[in-house]
């Protein structure tokens, strides 16, 4: 008489069998994201304490692979060492990603991008070095960062929402406030790059005036403010639809915290003109802003990736 019995589902492939047996892809996923917000403030620190050509060679620092650890050497050696750990969590969760989900519709588009964003950001990042910081490259590598972050956001949900649609329409709401956020910390990097953070020394009006009062510095820092007052309408716009229509838990929490945080980036814009941009707040003023960038990113994958009536199959 034959035996009869469970048939097991064939395994997975898995590229990864060591990492795999540590943890899986979801906490792989939340370490490199939350290691890339932190490469982005690390980054800002390296601004805000001026130390972006304390190495003033690439990939070597003063022709060494190790060079003398003193203080803005410290904090630019620091980053890039941090920057090549992230480089190896990016590439492993993106391959990951693509092998644990190939057919997702999302994942190997998000999957590719990610890979492609990091090595155009490697070579931006020698870039910044060779042109001493110019605050055009300092700009376009914060922003290649930022679209890094939400690649990876992207590709994580992708990856592990098993009830994903792709088929609904876009959240064009949230997507337009995460354009304003990034708009809003671009050219914040680049005013600061540019020493024009102190081109208004009072807040919020400018010279006690609602208007600028022209010249190049001054209009750009005036142009950020802004950009700064745009999003928050934006920012109760998204904040009032989500109230009256949203169903998700995950989405009503998400536009809660980036409201919050938006509040908090107002108030530590003006501490850092009240306090002549000490440095702690200007690092402060980055970490904020990123992390409202990363939140609307989150919410408008969420958004795109779970319509409202899968959200409680999860």
């Amino acid at each position: 008489m034959q035996k009869t019995g469970v048939i097991s589902p064939p395994r997975r492939s898995n590229l990864f069998p060591f990492l795999a047996s540590l943890f899986g892809f979801e906490s792989l996923a939340l370490i490199t994201i939350l290691a890339t917000y932190g490469l982005i403030v690390l980054g800002g620190a390296v601004r805000a304490t001026d130390s972006g050509t304390a190495c003033p060679d690439w990939p070597l620092c003063h022709g060494q692979v190790l060079p003398q650890w003193d203080g803005h050497v410290l904090v630019e050696y620091s980053h890039r060492v941090v920057a090549s750990i992230v480089g190896v969590l990016i590439f492993v969760t993106a391959i990951w990603a693509w092998r644990r989900n190939p057919t997702a519709p999302i994942v190997p588009g998000a999957a590719l991008l990610s890979i492609v964003l990091l090595v155009v950001q490697v070579l931006v990042g020698a870039a910044t070095v060779d042109t001493e910081t110019n605050a055009s490259v300092v700009a376009l590598h914060l922003s290649i960062a930022l679209s890094l972050l939400a690649t990876l956001i992207v590709l994580a949900l992708g990856a592990t929402r098993t009830n994903s649609d792709t088929s609904a329409a876009l959240p064009v709401l949230p997507i337009i406030v995460g354009l304003g956020a990034f708009a809003l910390v671009i050219s914040g990097a680049y005013v600061s790059q540019e020493g024009a953070g102190l081109a208004y020394p009072d807040w919020p009006l400018f010279n006690g005036k609602l208007v600028s009062a022209g010249g190049r510095l001054a209009d750009l820092h005036y142009a950020h403010r802004l950009l700064a007052a745009g999003l928050g309408v934006l920012m109760l716009a998204l904040a009032a639809a989500t109230w009256r229509r949203e169903k998700r838990r995950a989405v009503l929490v998400a536009v809660a915290v980036a409201v919050a945080i938006y509040i908090a980036q107002v108030f530590v814009g003006a501490a850092n003109i009240w306090l002549t941009l000490a440095t702690p707040l200007r690092v402060l003023h980055l970490a904020l802003a990123s992390a409202l960038w990363a939140v609307l990113a989150f919410t408008s994958a969420w958004s795109y990736l779970t319509p409202d009536n899968k959200e409680r199959a999860v």
